[in-house]
């Protein structure tokens, strides 16, 4: 795997996302700690563990071997509009494109607070540059997560709407 594989289309950087990294980590750090503590061997004796144990180590197994980089497409939606789209158009990433920043994008990057600045510095500074300052980041502790932005649910849902 190269520096590049770890580019999503739209300009994030695999290397600093928490499903990436961070979750892998820690799911097998906790999956040795309950093995190590032997609850493979007795579980069934702890109400509650007896059945939901089993699953509970098949999601942190999944999660410890996850990789959902969109450019092996392990990642992202099946049909991502904006991989479709860098595909078709044949540019790396959405800042290549001479139509961007397109709407596309926008509905991504309003997700991710950073993804327009660091779009402008890849622009800036090209690729390589810009690959060595998002693993700066991740040596420091930081991941997307940090700064995020998760839509609140709508209170009345859908099915309270007037139409």
């Amino acid at each position: 795997m190269t520096d590049d594989d770890l580019i999503t289309y739209c300009g994030l950087y695999c290397g600093i996302c928490a499903e990436r990294y961070i979750l892998p980590q820690r799911a097998r750090e906790l999956l040795d700690l309950v093995r190590e503590e032997g609850y493979d061997q007795y579980y069934e004796s702890i109400p509650g563990l007896k059945e939901h144990y089993p699953s509970f180590v098949k999601v942190l197994e999944d999660l410890s071997t996850m990789d959902c980089r969109c450019r092996n497409r392990k990642g992202g939606p099946p049909n991502c509009e904006i991989r479709n789209c860098a595909d078709e158009r044949g540019v790396f990433v959405c800042m290549d494109c001479q139509d961007f920043p397109c709407d596309r994008w926008r509905s991504i990057a309003q997700f991710y607070p950073l993804l327009a600045s660091d779009a402008q510095r890849y622009r800036e500074i090209g690729k390589q540059r810009w690959l060595e300052e998002q693993k700066a980041r991740g040596r420091k502790g930081f991941y997307y997560g940090m700064v995020r932005c998760v839509p609140e649910p709508d209170p009345e849902g859908a099915e309270g709407k007037e139409k």
